[in-house]
């Protein structure tokens, strides 16, 4: 698997948080490669905007954030900051992070050349010419587009709000070829983004398992009550795959799914996971779609089928009561078993906003009970209550761990 597959994933995850912003993300980063192309940058350059592209609305946490983004004239700066925040932690991203922390930087306030213009808010400010770009794409298949229009949008913000060298490199893009066209199908975007296997590197195993974890913040940090989630599982996830001697491609499936077992929850808005009170019935269909959303982003790389598969059985019962397709005892696996009983085993230790964490006992107690039920996995859960005080101190470090990296991220952001 290279890292274009992998970083495709979250951004095609992102991206179903709304038919609104459907394939923005990944049009974004064709748009932004291909004008530094026609510019004459270098290909390092247009590798790296090309993963500017794809990530750059990931501080936008609510539904809001990312319509508000959508703006022409939108200039935002609380989410370009949390969204390079959360790159920077990935070395191979620093210089797409510096690109996504400018990228609703304007050219210029005066219509003249700023004084001083930093690479990274050059290149930056390319890849809001892409952002802006695709926000003038029509949104809805089969409505119409005029390249015409489009062009004297740009035009009228050339000096002000872009680099006029950008908008010459787009007049050039906009050609006879139909490459703006082409674009504006979500569809044809993947074959729209070309990056030479020289600047899209194969990823090994250890460093899927980093990039997951960057995932999982990603995931997890739209709040203080699911900042350390992710990380709680994986913690628990591990130490029974120990106790049940799974090794080799099942411990290592695991072990990235219990990091991205929640991706589809980007495609649930941040208004819900946080509501401080009962779903209702439609918010409860909304929610529970995020096994499926996760899978069908995972599912595309060849390398994680085996993770896609544990990523939407997660909440499948051994009754056959379950989410999404109600599969019975027979046709869940060992390893979706185990990452089942980790996730209900974290999330009630867990101070939510309607209640409280709950105590070790009781937790085991609720599990115990499930397991009566065949709704979990009798013999994991045995497992759980023989190794409760080891397993809760595993979670508990692990979860302090993660909180302390959520109040260092958040440490200066404005609410």
């Amino acid at each position: 698997m290279r890292l274009f597959d992998m970083v495709g994933c979250l951004s095609s995850a992102m991206d179903l948080v709304s038919p609104e912003v459907a394939g923005h993300h990944l049009r974004v980063g064709a748009i932004a490669s291909r004008l530094a192309e026609v510019a004459g940058l270098p290909g390092r350059e247009c590798a790296d905007l090309a993963l500017a592209g794809m990530l750059h609305d990931i501080g936008a946490f609510s539904l809001k954030g990312r319509i508000d983004a959508l703006s022409f004239e939108s200039d935002d700066q609380t989410h370009p900051e949390i969204g390079y925040r959360l790159l920077r932690a990935y070395p191979e991203f620093s210089r797409a992070a510096d690109m996504v922390r400018s990228h609703h930087c304007l050219w210029s306030k005066t219509g003249q050349r700023p004084p001083v213009l930093t690479p990274e808010l050059e290149l930056g400010n390319l890849l809001c010419l892409a952002d802006r770009v695709d926000t003038l794409l029509p949104r809805a298949p089969g409505k119409g587009f005029d390249r015409d229009v489009l062009l004297r949008k740009i035009r009228s913000a050339s000096g002000r709000m872009f680099n006029p060298w950008w908008v010459e490199a787009l007049e050039t893009l906009a050609g006879p070829d139909g490459f703006l066209e082409k674009t504006a199908s979500s569809s044809a975007s993947h074959g729209c983004l070309a990056v030479p296997d020289e600047h899209n590197p194969e990823l090994s195993g250890r460093e899927v398992s980093r990039l997951a974890r960057l995932f999982s913040q990603v995931i997890d940090f739209r709040c203080r009550f699911t900042a350390t989630h992710s990380r709680g599982v994986a913690a628990t996830t591990m130490l029974l795959a120990r106790e049940l001697h799974l090794g080799g491609d099942e411990r290592d499936c695991l072990e990235v799914a219990s990091e991205l077992h929640d991706l589809g929850k980007l495609g649930v808005p941040a208004e819900i996971i946080m509501k401080p009170a009962a779903l209702s019935r439609d918010e409860m269909i909304t929610m529970q779609r995020h096994a499926e959303h996760g899978y069908h982003a995972l599912s595309g790389p060849t390398g994680l089928a085996g993770v896609a598969k544990l990523v939407v059985e997660h909440h499948e019962r051994l009754d056959g009561q379950g989410y999404p397709y109600g599969r019975h005892a027979s046709q869940i696996s060992l390893p979706s078993r185990v990452l089942a009983v980790s996730d209900v085993f974290t999330a009630l230790g867990e101070d939510r906003p309607y209640r409280p964490g709950m105590e070790i006992s009781r937790i085991v107690s609720i599990l115990e009970d499930q397991a009566d039920r065949y709704i979990l996995d009798p013999d994991v859960v045995s497992l759980i209550s023989a190794r409760r005080h080891d397993l809760d101190a595993a979670r508990r470090h692990a979860q302090a761990q993660a909180l302390a990296d959520f109040d260092r991220f958040t440490s200066g952001i404005a609410p």
